[in-house]
């Protein structure tokens, strides 16, 4: 089965979608999900993307999604208890609110705007696939990052950051560095490509970190040990 309704709703006013192969143990994000604050009604869908890739199993799950606002995490996330009533929170509030983004922390981490991480992403619907959704040139290298881009240019509305709306990712990223895509999102995007990713020096000489291999092996490192001292997801913006 290609999409798995792990959790059903009447009328829900939310939908999770989950890419996910279907023999990773995805337990502790659905744990995660069942125990969240939200008061209004919420399905959660699984996507297998073992035989296609994680756009196309994202733009399914949106295709599925019975609900106006999608949610989009991984099978490796553990989304905070008021994750959806956030997400819920920003979009009834904005009706002209189109791609909601925040912080990721933990063993990925993301904390500055416009990035699109896809583990932490929600969306109107019709707006994201008014756009085409997640396009499988990019996959597995920057497709999130080009689908806001792209919902930023294209879709009728506005895209947002926002600080609450925030998720616990404890493991290194997987995703290895590519560097035909990479450039590719240069060229496609050159003016959204150095106002976000080139914007500092710091930046550019983390990209070439990443792209030879250095930054992942200090990642699992300092990964290691936050989870053995502070557990899985210790939130930096608790120090606040």
């Amino acid at each position: 089965m290609e999409v798995e309704y792990a959790q059903e709703a009447d009328s829900p006013t939310i939908s999770v979608v989950i890419p996910s192969v279907p023999a990773y143990d995805h337990a502790p994000t659905m744990a995660c999900l069942d125990d969240q604050t939200i008061e209004k009604s919420y399905e959660v869908l699984v996507v297998d993307d073992g035989s296609i890739d994680r756009s196309e199993a994202r733009n399914r799950g949106l295709r599925a999604a019975t609900a106006s606002i999608v949610a989009l995490t991984d099978d490796d996330t553990r989304p905070p208890r008021d994750w959806l009533a956030n997400i819920h929170s920003k979009f009834h509030n904005n009706p002209k609110l189109v791609c909601l983004e925040g912080p990721v922390y933990g063993g990925c981490r993301s904390f500055g705007p416009r990035h699109y991480v896809g583990c932490n992403l929600a969306v109107r619907r019709d707006a994201a696939l008014s756009v085409g959704g997640f396009r499988s040139a990019f996959s597995e290298w920057r497709e999130d990052v080009e689908f806001g881009w792209r919902m930023e240019s294209d879709a009728q509305g506005v895209c947002q950051h926002s600080e609450t709306v925030r998720m616990c990712h404890p493991t290194v990223p997987r995703t290895q560095f590519d560097s035909d895509l990479e450039r590719r999102l240069k060229r496609e995007y050159p003016h959204r490509y150095d106002e976000v990713l080139d914007v500092a020096p710091t930046r550019r000489l983390y990209r070439w970190a990443r792209a030879v291999g250095i930054t992942q092996p200090l990642q699992w490192v300092r990964a290691a040990f936050r989870r053995r001292v502070f557990g899985d997801c210790y939130d930096p913006a608790s120090r606040d």
